[in-house]
C-alpha cells in the first residue's frame, strides 16, 4: 500500500469516526456516560477510575469534536470524582494531564477562528485579577507581605488566571449557531451533574448510621465538598432542572428530578444554602409557570407532584418530622460570622485602598484548609481582602455581568439563570462561593457567556428526547415533532 493511500484511508476513517463522536458528544448517553464513571469513581474510591475515565473521554471529544459545548459535563464533573481532601490519593496521576494537554491543544488549532474573541467579560475578569494581585500591597513587612502572597498565589492562579482562561475557551470555541439550543443542552448536563452530587450525599448520609436527631451536629463530607459546597452546587444544578421542566411534554420527570435535588439541598442542613436555595427554587417554579408553552398541563404536573410529596410526607412523617425537628434545632446562630465581619471592618478602614490580601491569615477561630481566611461574605472578603481597589473592579464586573443578563431578559434561559444566580449570590452574602474558582466561578463565568451568545428564546416544546443540536431547534420551532415532519412533508396540518 502506498503512503498516499494510507493516508487517505487513515483521513476517511477521522473523518468517519468525527462525524459519529460530533452526534454522540450531544445525546443524554454521553452525559450519562461522562456522569456515571463520575459517580463509580466516587463510590467505590476509585481515583484511577473516576478521574481516568473523565481524561480519557475528553481526549475523545477533544479530538473529534469541533464544540467546546459538550467539554462542559467533563469540565464541571472532574471535582466530583473527588472523594478524600488527602492529595495523595490523586497527586500520582497526575501524567494523565500530558494527554489531555495534548488533545486540548490539538482541538485549539483544528478548530481556530480567523478572529479571536475577547467577549464582554474579559476586562471585567482581568481587572478582578488585578485587584486580587495587588492587594495586600503595603500591609506588614516585606516578610509578611511575600509570605501572605506566596499563601494567595494558588487561590489567584484559580480565580484569576483559570477563570478568564476558561471564559476565554468558551468565548472562541463554542460554536455561533443561533439556531442551536444551547440552554437545553447546558441544562441537561447541570441536571446529571446535580442527580449525582443528590446520589453522593443519599449515600454518605444512608451509610452513616447516625440517627436524624443527630443530624444537626454532623457535617456531611462527599470528598470534594462538606455541606455548604453541596448546597451552593445544587443551586445551580437544581435551578436549571426547573428549566428543563419548560421544555418538554414530559415536565413532570423534571420537576420530580428538581424536586431530588432541593430536598437534598434541605438534607444538607447548611442554614444558608436552605434559606437562598429555597428563595432561588421558588422563584424558579414561579417563572416555570409564567414560561411553561402549556401552562393547564404544567400546573397539573406540579399539583400532583405536591400531592405525591404529601402523601410520602404522610406516609413517612415521623421521619420526615425528625428531620424538621434537627433543622429547628439547629438554630440561628452566626457561627462567629459577626465577629469575622467586625474584624474586616476593621481591616478596612486601617487598609482601605489595597487591604491586606488574600493571603492574611487573620486572628480568628474559622479553620481554612488552602490557606485563604474566610471572612464568609462576598462584600466584606473584597473590603478587607482588595480594599477600594477590589471594591471598584468587583462592580465593575457586576454591572458588566447583569447588564448582559438583561440585555434578553424576557428570554427564558436568562430569567432562569436569574433565579439561580439570586440563591447563588445571595448566599455568597454570608458564605465564601464568589471567591471559589473552580467549580463555582467558572460555572458561573460559562453561564454569563452562553447568555451573551444566545440571543434567541428557546420556549417551547422539544418532543424528541435527545434533541440539542439545531434539529431540535427547528423541531421546537414548529411546534413539536409531528409538526415538524408535516412541514417537512409540505403539509399545514
Amino acid at each position: 500500500m502506498t503512503e498516499t493511500k494510507f493516508l487517505t484511508y487513515v483521513k476517511k476513517g477521522y473523518n468517519y469516526t468525527e462525524s459519529i463522536i460530533k452526534k454522540f458528544v450531544f445525546t443524554d448517553f454521553y452525559l450519562i456516560l461522562v456522569c456515571a464513571a463520575v459517580f463509580i469513581g466516587w463510590a467505590t474510591k476509585c481515583a484511577p477510575f473516576g478521574l481516568g475515565s473523565i481524561i480519557l473521554v475528553s481526549c475523545i471529544a477533544l479530538l473529534f469534536a469541533d464544540d467546546i459545548l459538550p467539554l462542559t459535563v467533563n469540565l464541571f464533573s472532574g471535582v466530583l470524582a473527588i472523594y478524600s481532601y488527602d492529595f495523595s490519593d490523586y497527586v500520582y496521576l497526575w501524567p494523565l494531564a500530558i494527554p489531555l494537554f495534548i488533545c486540548l491543544i490539538f482541538f485549539m488549532v483544528k478548530n481556530r477562528k480567523s478572529e479571536f474573541r475577547l467577549g464582554k467579560m474579559f476586562f471585567p475578569l482581568m481587572a478582578v485579577a488585578i485587584a486580587l494581585l495587588v492587594g495586600g500591597i503595603g500591609y506588614g513587612d516585606g516578610d509578611t507581605h511575600w509570605n501572605n502572597f506566596l499563601r494567595a498565589l494558588p487561590d489567584f492562579c484559580m480565580l484569576g488566571l483559570a477563570v478568564p482562561l476558561i471564559y476565554l475557551l468558551y468565548s472562541n470555541y463554542l460554536k455561533r449557531d443561533d439556531e442551536r439550543d444551547i440552554p437545553l443542552y447546558f441544562s441537561k448536563t447541570l441536571m446529571y451533574l446535580g442527580l449525582v452530587i443528590s446520589l453522593q450525599l443519599i449515600s454518605v448520609i444512608s451509610t452513616s448510621n447516625i440517627p436524624v436527631s443527630e443530624w444537626q451536629h454532623t457535617v456531611w463530607d462527599i470528598g470534594w465538598a462538606n455541606r455548604n459546597g453541596i448546597a451552593t452546587y445544587l443551586t445551580f444544578t437544581a435551578g436549571m432542572t426547573v428549566y428543563l421542566s419548560t421544555r418538554y411534554r414530559q415536565g413532570w420527570i423534571y420537576l420530580l428530578f428538581a424536586l431530588m435535588q432541593y430536598v437534598c439541598l434541605i438534607l444538607t442542613f447548611s442554614r444558608g444554602g436552605i434559606i437562598f436555595g429555597t428563595l432561588s427554587g421558588i422563584i424558579a417554579i414561579i417563572i416555570a409557570i409564567i414560561k411553561a408553552p402549556n401552562k393547564k398541563i404544567f400546573a397539573i404536573y406540579l399539583a400532583a407532584i405536591l400531592l405525591a410529596a404529601l402523601i410520602v410526607y404522610l406516609a413517612a412523617r415521623e421521619n420526615v418530622n425528625e428531620v424538621i425537628q434537627a433543622l429547628l434545632e439547629r438554630g440561628t446562630g452566626t457561627s462567629g460570622r459577626f465577629e469575622l465581619y467586625k474584624e474586616a471592618w476593621g481591616l478596612f478602614k486601617d487598609h482601605p485602598f489595597l487591604g491586606v490580601g488574600r493571603g492574611y491569615v487573620g486572628t480568628g477561630t474559622i479553620p481554612n484548609e488552602i490557606g485563604i481566611y474566610w471572612f464568609h461574605s462576598t462584600i466584606f472578603q473584597i473590603l478587607a481582602g482588595m480594599g477600594l481597589v477590589g471594591l471598584v473592579a468587583y462592580v465593575y464586573y457586576y454591572v458588566i455581568r447583569f447588564k448582559i443578563l438583561f440585555m434578553n431578559f424576557k428570554n427564558s434561559f436568562n430569567l432562569f439563570v436569574l433565579a439561580v444566580w439570586i440563591g447563588f449570590e445571595g448566599y455568597c452574602l454570608i458564605n465564601t462561593g464568589t471567591f471559589i474558582g473552580y467549580p463555582y466561578m467558572a460555572l458561573v463565568i460559562v453561564m454569563t457567556l452562553l447568555l451573551e451568545r444566545t440571543q434567541k428564546d428557546f420556549n417551547n416544546y422539544v418532543t424528541p428526547y435527545n434533541c440539542s443540536t439545531a434539529i431540535g431547534a427547528k423541531i421546537a420551532k414548529a411546534g413539536g415533532f409531528r409538526q415538524y415532519i408535516n412541514i417537512k412533508k409540505g403539509k399545514n396540518n
